[in-house]
């Protein structure tokens, strides 16, 4: 097992999740319901996470986004956005976490099969790493064609 996510209820239970860390040999994961810097600086200083989950989509955005990263360098907390989406914020994700990132920083996403590719299969990964796309902004425009194929359903 590489980790447990969210193992206790509330969320929010930081203490909670500090005292299984210490008792349960099992890396614990957290933080994709947070959705402030204070809550991500309570997190990390509970000692509660080996593995920070921040959400672009519950943070507000690619800033806030980068504004953890900071916070969790200090105390050596691995980070790894959680993305349960598809589209630009699974994008902008990527390109955060591979400015800002270190080298064990990782991103949970779900696999999952589309009826349509957005992004005509550009986005893709090798040996299990999403390949980080090298364009301006969040690196790929969605395709003109796939979007036009919808636009009469």
């Amino acid at each position: 097992m590489k980790w447990l996510e969210e193992p206790i209820w509330p969320p929010e239970d930081y203490d909670g999740l500090a005292q299984l860390r210490r008792t349960c040999g099992v890396p614990i994961a957290a933080g994709k319901n947070a959705s402030t810097l204070m809550e991500f600086d309570r997190i990390v200083g509970a000692g509660a996470v080996n593995l920070v989950q921040p959400s672009v989509a519950k943070m507000g955005g690619v800033t806030e986004l980068c504004k953890v990263f900071p916070i969790l360098a200090v105390d050596c907390v691995t980070l790894m956005p959680h993305v349960f989406y598809d589209g630009r914020r699974l994008l902008a994700a990527i390109q955060v976490t591979a400015a800002l990132g270190t080298a064990d920083a990782t991103i949970e996403c779900r696999r999952f099969d589309l009826e349509a590719e957005l992004y005509g299969g550009v986005l893709s990964t090798q040996k299990g790493r999403v390949l980080v796309p090298q364009t301006p902004g969040l690196g790929i425009d969605p395709c003109p064609n796939v979007i036009r194929s919808y636009l009469n359903v």
